[in-house]
């Protein structure tokens, strides 16, 4: 049993959860999946830049963990 609810939404019928919360549509899901893999992806290289700069400012004799 899926438990799910039919109501409007933007003039539309749509599906909810029995907390009231909006179902996606198949589209919706696909947009926000790749919306995330976008986020994870510029985190990935936020994150290899951060690393990066911080092996520098060692080479440098800088320790980036004790700066404020």
């Amino acid at each position: 049993m899926l438990e799910l609810y039919l109501g409007v939404e933007g003039g539309k019928l749509r599906y909810f959860t029995p907390d009231g919360n909006l179902v996606p549509t198949p589209e919706e899901a696909a947009i926000a999946a790749q919306q995330a893999s976008e986020a994870q992806l510029r985190l990935e290289q936020e994150q290899l830049r951060s690393q990066r700069l911080a092996e520098h400012l060692r080479s440098l004799g800088f320790n980036p963990d004790s700066l404020s």
